[in-house]
């Protein structure tokens, strides 16, 4: 309303030195005063649409700064680097207003037409950016923080998963080579074979008619005998139903039993007694 009677005034003032009848006399003061009032008319309505279009741009700032924190389910981007392209987008916006109010205060000073009231008017505009500047400051400041946060955490945790990666193959190190030394605890050869086998293997010695079959230890080779595993073996087949262990075994520890004509069972009833004397078992059928 104020610029409308102020462009009145100078209407009325134009048409005073231009004459009631619409024509123009002859007066370089005259005319000198209505250049300079249709030089400041046009300088006011280039400043006002200039203000105009601060003020549609104050707008779509203050729009935007509810959309900032808004993520999408449906953009490619992770939630922190949409927040980031929102923060980034908000604060490019500032900038520019910022430089339209720059340009709008340089033309002020270029005119007094409506300075006090343009004055006024971008020193609370730019109030108004300052306060969305720091806003914006903290915002940044809050999401390089927790990115940090996020970066500290998976830092954390990547050196709790190779913690955990290192102990558990440490420790199944550890139990394989427990397994290993339970397993060799638990070891035991046995040799089962005639009175001609056992010689050759350098076990025995005599068995004739003349001479009784002796056991010999002294030279024993465990590529001779068959490995097996004392908590997994207690019953023996011997092909024969004559059948006699050679080798110092406690006695009630296992008994020899006939299945057939040609046929024995070896079942060792105690093994932990059993196996306390030696781990080599010979039998001789």
């Amino acid at each position: 309303m104020k610029k409308l009677c102020v462009f009145s005034g100078l209407a009325a003032v134009l048409c005073m030195f231009a004459g009631c009848d619409g024509k123009t006399k002859s007066n370089p003061e005259a005319d000198s005063l209505r250049t300079e009032l249709r030089t400041q008319m046009e300088s006011m309505d280039e400043m006002n649409l200039f203000l105009d279009a601060v003020n549609v741009s104050m707008d779509s700032i203050i729009g935007m700064e509810g959309s900032v924190l808004r993520t999408t389910g449906e953009s490619p981007l992770s939630q922190k680097e949409q927040l980031q392209q929102n923060v980034e987008a908000y604060r490019l916006m500032l900038i520019q207003q910022r430089e339209r109010l720059d340009v709008l205060e340089k033309k002020l000073k270029d005119s007094n037409a409506y300075a006090g009231k343009m004055q006024k008017t971008i020193i609370a505009l730019k109030q108004q950016l300052e306060e969305k500047d720091q806003a914006i400051a903290k915002l940044q400041e809050e999401l390089e923080q927790r990115n940090f946060d996020i970066e500290q955490l998976k830092e954390n945790v990547d050196q709790l998963n190779t913690q955990v990666a290192e102990l558990e193959e440490d420790s199944k190190a550890k139990e394989e080579e427990i397994t290993r030394q339970t397993d060799k605890l638990n070891e035991a050869y046995v040799f089962i074979g005639s009175k001609k086998a056992l010689r050759e293997a350098g076990l025995a010695q005599g068995g004739s008619l003349f001479k009784k079959l002796k056991l010999d230890a002294s030279n024993i080779d465990t590529k001779l005998f068959q490995k097996i595993d004392i908590r997994k073996t207690t019953i023996l087949q011997i092909p024969d139903d004559d059948a006699e262990v050679l080798t110092q075994m406690p006695a009630g520890s296992y008994k020899i039993t006939k299945t057939g004509d040609d046929a024995s069972t070896l079942t060792i009833t105690d093994p932990a007694r059993f196996w306390s004397v030696s781990r080599f078992l010979i039998v001789r059928y």
